[in-house]
Protein backbone atom coordinates (compact mmCIF):
# COMPACT_ATOMS: atom_id res chain seq x y z
CA UNK A 1 0.00 0.00 0.00
CA UNK A 2 1.18 3.74 -0.82
CA UNK A 3 0.59 6.26 1.91
CA UNK A 4 3.62 8.30 1.24
CA UNK A 5 6.12 9.10 -0.66
CA UNK A 6 8.51 7.25 1.35
CA UNK A 7 6.64 4.53 0.15
CA UNK A 8 6.78 5.66 -3.56
CA UNK A 9 10.36 5.80 -3.44
CA UNK A 10 10.87 2.38 -1.76
CA UNK A 11 9.03 0.77 -3.81
CA UNK A 12 10.81 2.18 -6.97
CA UNK A 13 14.28 1.57 -5.50
CA UNK A 14 12.89 -2.27 -5.07
CA UNK A 15 12.24 -2.63 -8.68
CA UNK A 16 15.40 -0.20 -10.04
CA UNK A 17 17.50 -3.04 -7.51
CA UNK A 18 15.81 -6.16 -8.74
CA UNK A 19 16.28 -4.67 -12.99
CA UNK A 20 20.34 -4.18 -11.98
CA UNK A 21 20.53 -7.58 -10.93
CA UNK A 22 18.77 -9.07 -14.09
CA UNK A 23 19.93 -9.56 -17.53
CA UNK A 24 17.86 -7.89 -19.84
CA UNK A 25 16.85 -10.16 -22.82
CA UNK A 26 13.54 -8.58 -23.48
CA UNK A 27 13.68 -7.51 -26.99
CA UNK A 28 11.15 -4.99 -26.58
CA UNK A 29 12.70 -3.13 -24.28
CA UNK A 30 15.94 -1.14 -23.77
CA UNK A 31 18.14 1.37 -21.35
CA UNK A 32 17.40 5.04 -22.13
CA UNK A 33 20.54 7.11 -21.13
CA UNK A 34 20.58 9.48 -17.91
CA UNK A 35 20.51 12.50 -20.44
CA UNK A 36 16.88 11.27 -22.41
CA UNK A 37 15.51 10.17 -18.84
CA UNK A 38 16.37 13.67 -17.17
CA UNK A 39 14.44 15.58 -20.63
CA UNK A 40 11.33 13.78 -18.88
CA UNK A 41 11.13 15.79 -16.14
CA UNK A 42 10.96 19.05 -18.73
CA UNK A 43 7.58 21.44 -18.28
CA UNK A 44 5.79 20.26 -21.23
CA UNK A 45 4.62 17.11 -19.07
CA UNK A 46 2.43 19.76 -17.30
CA UNK A 47 0.66 20.86 -20.71
CA UNK A 48 -2.05 20.55 -22.85
CA UNK A 49 -0.63 19.97 -26.71
CA UNK A 50 -3.40 21.14 -28.95
CA UNK A 51 -3.88 17.99 -31.55
CA UNK A 52 -6.20 19.29 -34.68
CA UNK A 53 -4.16 19.46 -37.64
CA UNK A 54 -1.29 18.47 -38.79
CA UNK A 55 0.94 21.49 -38.00
CA UNK A 56 1.91 22.55 -34.57
CA UNK A 57 1.85 25.88 -35.83
CA UNK A 58 -1.70 26.31 -36.84
CA UNK A 59 -3.17 24.37 -33.33
CA UNK A 60 -4.76 26.52 -31.41
CA UNK A 61 -3.97 26.13 -27.78
CA UNK A 62 -3.08 29.32 -25.73
CA UNK A 63 0.30 29.47 -24.44
CA UNK A 64 2.47 26.85 -26.50
CA UNK A 65 4.56 28.71 -28.88
CA UNK A 66 7.59 27.51 -27.93
CA UNK A 67 6.40 24.08 -27.45
CA UNK A 68 4.80 24.18 -31.42
CA UNK A 69 8.38 25.60 -31.81
CA UNK A 70 9.80 22.19 -30.35
CA UNK A 71 7.65 20.07 -31.74
CA UNK A 72 8.35 21.55 -35.06
CA UNK A 73 11.98 21.16 -34.76
CA UNK A 74 12.06 17.33 -33.19
CA UNK A 75 9.24 16.51 -36.83
CA UNK A 76 12.75 17.49 -38.58
CA UNK A 77 15.02 15.98 -36.90
CA UNK A 78 13.05 12.63 -36.89
CA UNK A 79 12.63 13.02 -40.71
CA UNK A 80 16.06 13.96 -40.94
CA UNK A 81 17.00 10.37 -39.13
CA UNK A 82 14.22 8.02 -41.17
CA UNK A 83 14.80 10.31 -44.49
CA UNK A 84 11.20 10.94 -43.83
CA UNK A 85 9.59 14.05 -45.85
CA UNK A 86 6.52 14.19 -43.40
CA UNK A 87 6.67 12.69 -39.31
CA UNK A 88 3.93 12.82 -37.21
CA UNK A 89 4.31 12.47 -33.58
CA UNK A 90 1.16 12.65 -31.72
CA UNK A 91 0.56 8.80 -31.84
CA UNK A 92 1.71 7.79 -27.82
CA UNK A 93 2.38 4.32 -28.71
CA UNK A 94 3.59 2.19 -32.12
CA UNK A 95 0.27 0.45 -32.00
CA UNK A 96 -1.39 3.53 -32.17
CA UNK A 97 0.20 4.47 -35.31
CA UNK A 98 -0.76 1.13 -37.03
CA UNK A 99 -4.32 1.73 -36.05
CA UNK A 100 -4.00 5.14 -37.12
CA UNK A 101 -2.72 3.48 -40.42
CA UNK A 102 -4.92 1.39 -41.00
CA UNK A 103 -8.21 3.21 -39.82
CA UNK A 104 -6.89 6.37 -42.35
CA UNK A 105 -6.22 4.70 -45.72
CA UNK A 106 -8.80 1.68 -45.88
CA UNK A 107 -12.52 1.03 -47.02
CA UNK A 108 -14.97 -1.01 -45.77
CA UNK A 109 -14.32 -4.58 -47.16
CA UNK A 110 -10.90 -3.87 -47.86
CA UNK A 111 -8.53 -6.73 -47.19
CA UNK A 112 -5.12 -6.35 -45.61
CA UNK A 113 -2.26 -8.89 -45.32
CA UNK A 114 -0.08 -8.50 -42.35
CA UNK A 115 2.22 -10.90 -40.00
CA UNK A 116 0.25 -13.23 -37.72
CA UNK A 117 1.01 -13.99 -34.19
CA UNK A 118 1.83 -16.69 -34.49
CA UNK A 119 5.22 -15.71 -36.42
CA UNK A 120 5.82 -13.13 -33.56
CA UNK A 121 3.65 -10.26 -35.71
CA UNK A 122 2.44 -7.39 -33.61
CA UNK A 123 -1.21 -8.34 -34.28
CA UNK A 124 -2.56 -5.11 -35.58
CA UNK A 125 -5.59 -5.89 -37.47
CA UNK A 126 -5.88 -9.38 -36.02
CA UNK A 127 -6.82 -7.87 -32.83
CA UNK A 128 -8.59 -5.17 -33.99
CA UNK A 129 -11.43 -7.51 -35.29
CA UNK A 130 -12.12 -8.58 -31.84
CA UNK A 131 -14.35 -5.24 -32.19
CA UNK A 132 -17.52 -5.55 -33.83
CA UNK A 133 -17.33 -2.65 -36.05
CA UNK A 134 -13.54 -3.28 -37.24
CA UNK A 135 -14.88 -7.51 -37.91
CA UNK A 136 -17.36 -6.34 -40.01
CA UNK A 137 -15.42 -4.16 -41.90
CA UNK A 138 -11.71 -4.98 -42.22
CA UNK A 139 -10.64 -8.21 -43.80
CA UNK A 140 -7.27 -9.79 -42.87
CA UNK A 141 -4.91 -12.72 -44.40
CA UNK A 142 -1.49 -13.21 -42.94
CA UNK A 143 1.81 -13.31 -45.01
CA UNK A 144 3.82 -16.26 -45.06
CA UNK A 145 6.98 -17.13 -44.07
CA UNK A 146 9.46 -20.33 -44.05
CA UNK A 147 11.14 -22.51 -41.80
CA UNK A 148 13.80 -19.86 -41.47
CA UNK A 149 11.58 -16.87 -40.34
CA UNK A 150 11.62 -15.31 -43.88
CA UNK A 151 8.88 -14.26 -45.51
CA UNK A 152 8.14 -16.36 -47.97
CA UNK A 153 8.20 -14.37 -51.15
CA UNK A 154 7.04 -16.96 -53.98
CA UNK A 155 3.45 -17.93 -51.63
CA UNK A 156 2.61 -14.14 -51.08
CA UNK A 157 3.21 -13.00 -54.38
CA UNK A 158 0.57 -15.70 -55.83
CA UNK A 159 -1.61 -14.49 -52.41
CA UNK A 160 -1.29 -10.88 -54.01
CA UNK A 161 -2.57 -11.95 -57.37
CA UNK A 162 -5.08 -14.46 -56.35
CA UNK A 163 -6.17 -12.46 -53.26
CA UNK A 164 -5.69 -8.45 -54.25
CA UNK A 165 -5.08 -6.69 -50.94
CA UNK A 166 -5.86 -3.52 -50.45
CA UNK A 167 -2.96 -3.08 -47.85
CA UNK A 168 0.39 -4.62 -46.74
CA UNK A 169 1.88 -4.25 -43.82
CA UNK A 170 5.55 -5.76 -43.26
CA UNK A 171 7.59 -5.61 -39.96
CA UNK A 172 6.83 -7.78 -36.72
CA UNK A 173 8.06 -8.51 -33.11
CA UNK A 174 10.46 -11.27 -34.24
CA UNK A 175 11.90 -9.80 -37.19
CA UNK A 176 15.17 -11.36 -37.83
CA UNK A 177 15.82 -10.27 -41.37
CA UNK A 178 15.24 -7.72 -43.88
CA UNK A 179 11.41 -8.68 -45.80
CA UNK A 180 11.72 -8.55 -49.86
CA UNK A 181 9.81 -5.20 -49.91
CA UNK A 182 11.71 -4.01 -52.89
CA UNK A 183 10.38 -7.30 -54.69
CA UNK A 184 6.62 -6.78 -53.49
CA UNK A 185 6.64 -2.86 -55.14
CA UNK A 186 6.38 -3.12 -58.61
CA UNK A 187 3.27 -5.31 -58.26
CA UNK A 188 2.17 -2.88 -55.42
CA UNK A 189 2.02 -0.18 -57.58
CA UNK A 190 0.20 -1.91 -60.42
CA UNK A 191 -2.35 -2.91 -58.29
CA UNK A 192 -2.88 -0.30 -56.35
CA UNK A 193 -1.38 -1.82 -52.51
CA UNK A 194 -0.48 0.50 -49.80
CA UNK A 195 2.32 -0.79 -48.65
CA UNK A 196 2.95 -0.11 -44.64
CA UNK A 197 5.56 -0.76 -42.06
CA UNK A 198 5.45 -1.83 -38.58
CA UNK A 199 9.54 -0.44 -37.72
CA UNK A 200 8.57 -0.31 -34.05
CA UNK A 201 11.24 -3.21 -33.18
CA UNK A 202 14.40 -2.10 -35.71
CA UNK A 203 13.52 1.94 -35.36
CA UNK A 204 16.73 1.78 -33.70
CA UNK A 205 18.80 -0.38 -36.39
CA UNK A 206 17.28 1.97 -39.24
CA UNK A 207 18.24 5.08 -37.69
CA UNK A 208 21.66 3.49 -36.72
CA UNK A 209 22.12 2.77 -41.05
CA UNK A 210 22.61 -0.66 -40.44
CA UNK A 211 18.87 -2.10 -41.36
CA UNK A 212 17.38 -1.05 -44.58
CA UNK A 213 15.02 1.79 -44.06
CA UNK A 214 11.87 0.98 -45.32
CA UNK A 215 10.84 3.99 -47.07
CA UNK A 216 14.03 3.96 -49.50
CA UNK A 217 12.81 -0.12 -49.86
CA UNK A 218 9.34 1.60 -51.39
CA UNK A 219 7.04 1.68 -48.47
CA UNK A 220 4.12 4.48 -48.49
CA UNK A 221 3.92 4.74 -44.82
CA UNK A 222 6.47 3.59 -42.11
CA UNK A 223 4.78 3.84 -38.07
CA UNK A 224 6.50 2.32 -34.76
CA UNK A 225 7.69 3.55 -31.60
CA UNK A 226 10.73 5.08 -30.10
CA UNK A 227 11.39 2.20 -26.83
CA UNK A 228 12.77 -1.31 -28.30
CA UNK A 229 16.34 -1.10 -30.61
CA UNK A 230 15.90 2.88 -30.37
CA UNK A 231 16.44 3.58 -27.20
CA UNK A 232 14.11 6.44 -27.02
CA UNK A 233 11.11 7.45 -24.45
CA UNK A 234 7.79 5.15 -25.24
CA UNK A 235 6.41 6.48 -27.88
CA UNK A 236 5.13 6.52 -31.66
CA UNK A 237 5.67 8.20 -34.52
CA UNK A 238 4.37 7.98 -38.48
CA UNK A 239 6.76 9.23 -41.21
CA UNK A 240 6.13 9.09 -45.24
CA UNK A 241 6.90 10.78 -48.08
CA UNK A 242 3.51 10.75 -49.58
CA UNK A 243 1.45 13.63 -48.60
CA UNK A 244 -1.81 12.47 -49.44
CA UNK A 245 -1.49 9.53 -47.65
CA UNK A 246 0.54 11.30 -44.53
CA UNK A 247 -2.88 13.55 -44.37
CA UNK A 248 -5.64 10.69 -44.06
CA UNK A 249 -3.52 9.37 -41.38
CA UNK A 250 -2.94 12.06 -39.31
CA UNK A 251 -6.80 13.55 -39.75
CA UNK A 252 -7.87 10.10 -38.40
CA UNK A 253 -5.26 9.73 -35.77
CA UNK A 254 -6.75 13.31 -34.33
CA UNK A 255 -8.77 13.59 -33.18
CA UNK A 256 -10.49 10.54 -32.74
CA UNK A 257 -7.34 8.60 -31.53
CA UNK A 258 -5.63 11.19 -29.74
CA UNK A 259 -6.08 14.38 -27.92
CA UNK A 260 -3.06 15.53 -25.79
CA UNK A 261 0.07 13.32 -27.02
CA UNK A 262 2.00 13.59 -24.15
CA UNK A 263 4.39 16.63 -24.88
CA UNK A 264 6.52 15.49 -22.08
CA UNK A 265 8.68 12.82 -24.51
CA UNK A 266 9.16 15.00 -27.21
CA UNK A 267 12.73 16.32 -25.60
CA UNK A 268 13.38 13.40 -24.07
CA UNK A 269 12.94 11.99 -27.89
CA UNK A 270 15.28 14.59 -29.42
CA UNK A 271 17.79 13.67 -27.30
CA UNK A 272 17.29 10.15 -28.28
CA UNK A 273 17.37 11.43 -31.70
CA UNK A 274 20.44 12.91 -31.36
CA UNK A 275 22.62 9.87 -29.85
CA UNK A 276 21.40 8.19 -32.63
CA UNK A 277 22.76 10.47 -35.21
CA UNK A 278 26.21 10.24 -33.47
CA UNK A 279 26.36 6.53 -32.19
CA UNK A 280 23.60 4.75 -34.34
CA UNK A 281 25.67 3.59 -36.59
CA UNK A 282 28.49 2.15 -33.66
CA UNK A 283 25.85 1.04 -31.84
CA UNK A 284 23.72 -0.87 -34.42
CA UNK A 285 26.10 -2.48 -35.89
CA UNK A 286 27.61 -4.33 -32.20
CA UNK A 287 23.57 -4.80 -31.63
CA UNK A 288 23.81 -7.44 -34.71
CA UNK A 289 27.08 -8.58 -33.71
CA UNK A 290 25.71 -9.32 -30.74
CA UNK A 291 22.73 -11.31 -32.10
CA UNK A 292 24.71 -13.16 -33.97
CA UNK A 293 27.26 -14.20 -31.62
CA UNK A 294 24.44 -15.14 -28.81
CA UNK A 295 22.75 -17.43 -31.50
CA UNK A 296 26.08 -18.82 -32.30
CA UNK A 297 26.46 -19.78 -28.29
CA UNK A 298 23.20 -20.72 -27.59
CA UNK A 299 23.82 -23.11 -30.60
CA UNK A 300 26.60 -24.70 -29.41
CA UNK A 301 25.29 -24.65 -25.99
CA UNK A 302 22.43 -27.20 -27.20
CA UNK A 303 19.66 -25.32 -28.16
CA UNK A 304 17.91 -25.17 -31.78
CA UNK A 305 18.11 -21.50 -33.13
CA UNK A 306 15.82 -20.31 -35.81
CA UNK A 307 17.44 -19.49 -39.25
CA UNK A 308 20.34 -20.80 -37.93
CA UNK A 309 21.14 -21.75 -41.54
CA UNK A 310 20.78 -17.98 -42.63
CA UNK A 311 22.90 -16.74 -39.72
CA UNK A 312 20.50 -16.70 -36.80
CA UNK A 313 19.71 -13.00 -37.12
CA UNK A 314 20.14 -9.46 -38.80
CA UNK A 315 18.42 -7.55 -35.84
CA UNK A 316 18.42 -7.24 -32.23
CA UNK A 317 16.77 -10.53 -31.50
CA UNK A 318 17.06 -14.23 -32.33
CA UNK A 319 14.10 -17.18 -31.57
CA UNK A 320 14.87 -20.22 -29.71
CA UNK A 321 12.99 -23.05 -30.45
CA UNK A 322 12.21 -24.66 -26.40
CA UNK A 323 9.96 -26.99 -27.37
CA UNK A 324 12.08 -29.95 -25.83
CA UNK A 325 12.11 -28.09 -22.76
CA UNK A 326 8.67 -27.43 -22.58
CA UNK A 327 7.44 -24.45 -24.39
CA UNK A 328 8.05 -20.55 -24.03
CA UNK A 329 6.24 -19.85 -21.33
CA UNK A 330 7.77 -22.78 -18.95
CA UNK A 331 11.10 -22.01 -20.21
CA UNK A 332 10.81 -17.77 -19.92
CA UNK A 333 9.50 -18.44 -16.34
CA UNK A 334 12.38 -20.72 -15.51
CA UNK A 335 15.02 -17.97 -16.88
CA UNK A 336 13.07 -15.46 -14.57
CA UNK A 337 13.50 -17.02 -11.76
CA UNK A 338 16.82 -17.09 -12.40
CA UNK A 339 16.91 -13.14 -13.30
CA UNK A 340 17.16 -13.54 -16.80
CA UNK A 341 14.51 -11.94 -18.74
CA UNK A 342 13.23 -12.98 -22.17
CA UNK A 343 9.70 -13.32 -23.92
CA UNK A 344 7.88 -16.35 -24.61
CA UNK A 345 5.35 -16.08 -28.02
CA UNK A 346 2.49 -14.24 -25.76
CA UNK A 347 0.47 -17.65 -25.85
CA UNK A 348 0.26 -18.64 -29.11
CA UNK A 349 1.96 -21.39 -30.38
CA UNK A 350 4.23 -21.81 -26.59
CA UNK A 351 7.20 -22.66 -29.14
CA UNK A 352 9.86 -20.24 -28.86
CA UNK A 353 11.57 -17.44 -26.65
CA UNK A 354 12.70 -14.36 -27.64
CA UNK A 355 15.81 -12.74 -26.63
CA UNK A 356 17.03 -9.32 -27.47
CA UNK A 357 20.63 -7.60 -27.60
CA UNK A 358 19.65 -4.19 -27.54
CA UNK A 359 19.82 -2.97 -23.77
CA UNK A 360 22.49 -5.24 -22.80
CA UNK A 361 24.77 -3.66 -25.98
CA UNK A 362 23.62 -0.74 -24.57
CA UNK A 363 25.22 -1.58 -21.09
CA UNK A 364 28.76 -2.53 -22.49
CA UNK A 365 28.02 -6.07 -23.58
CA UNK A 366 30.04 -7.32 -26.61
CA UNK A 367 30.65 -11.03 -28.29
CA UNK A 368 32.81 -12.47 -25.27
CA UNK A 369 29.45 -11.43 -23.12
CA UNK A 370 26.73 -13.02 -25.28
CA UNK A 371 29.11 -16.50 -24.62
CA UNK A 372 28.39 -15.69 -20.95
CA UNK A 373 24.65 -15.35 -21.55
CA UNK A 374 24.44 -18.58 -23.96
CA UNK A 375 26.03 -20.32 -20.52
CA UNK A 376 24.13 -19.21 -18.06
CA UNK A 377 20.96 -20.07 -20.15
CA UNK A 378 21.98 -23.24 -20.67
CA UNK A 379 22.88 -23.48 -17.00
CA UNK A 380 19.01 -23.16 -15.66
CA UNK A 381 17.61 -25.12 -19.06
CA UNK A 382 19.63 -27.86 -20.09
CA UNK A 383 21.68 -28.38 -16.99
CA UNK A 384 18.95 -28.06 -14.80
CA UNK A 385 21.45 -26.41 -12.29
CA UNK A 386 19.66 -24.91 -8.60
CA UNK A 387 17.96 -21.65 -10.17
CA UNK A 388 18.78 -19.92 -7.02
CA UNK A 389 22.48 -20.64 -7.43
CA UNK A 390 22.25 -19.32 -10.89
CA UNK A 391 20.19 -16.15 -10.13
CA UNK A 392 23.18 -15.08 -7.60
CA UNK A 393 25.62 -15.54 -10.60
CA UNK A 394 23.62 -13.74 -12.99
CA UNK A 395 23.19 -10.61 -10.41
CA UNK A 396 26.63 -10.62 -9.54
CA UNK A 397 28.17 -10.43 -13.64
CA UNK A 398 24.57 -8.15 -14.84
CA UNK A 399 26.02 -5.58 -11.71
CA UNK A 400 29.28 -5.54 -13.92
CA UNK A 401 27.35 -3.72 -16.26
CA UNK A 402 25.62 -1.05 -15.27
CA UNK A 403 26.63 1.83 -17.36
CA UNK A 404 25.10 3.28 -20.48
CA UNK A 405 27.25 3.23 -24.06
CA UNK A 406 26.34 5.11 -27.03
CA UNK A 407 24.66 7.98 -25.67
CA UNK A 408 25.35 11.62 -24.75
Amino acid sequence: MIWSIKDIDELLQKHIAYRESCLNLIASENYSSPTVRNYLTSDFGNRYGCYVTLKPEEREYRGNKFIHEFEIATQKLVGEVFKATYVDLRPIGGHMAGVATVLGLLSPGDLVFEIHLKDWGHGLVGPMRTVSHFNQTIRVDSIPFDEDRMVDLDNLLKMIHEQKPKMIIFGGSGMLFPEPIKEVKAIAQQEGIILAHDSSHVTGLIAGGVFPNPLDEGVDVMFGSTHKSFPGPQGGFIASRNLELFEKIGNTLASALVTSHHLNRLPALAVAMLEMKKFGRAYGEQVIKNSKALGKAMEECGFKVVGARKGYSETHLILVDVREFGGGKKVSLQLEEANILCSDDFGQLDNEIRIGTAEVTRRGMKEAEMKQIAELIKRVIIDKEDIAGVAKDVSNYARMYLGCEYSL
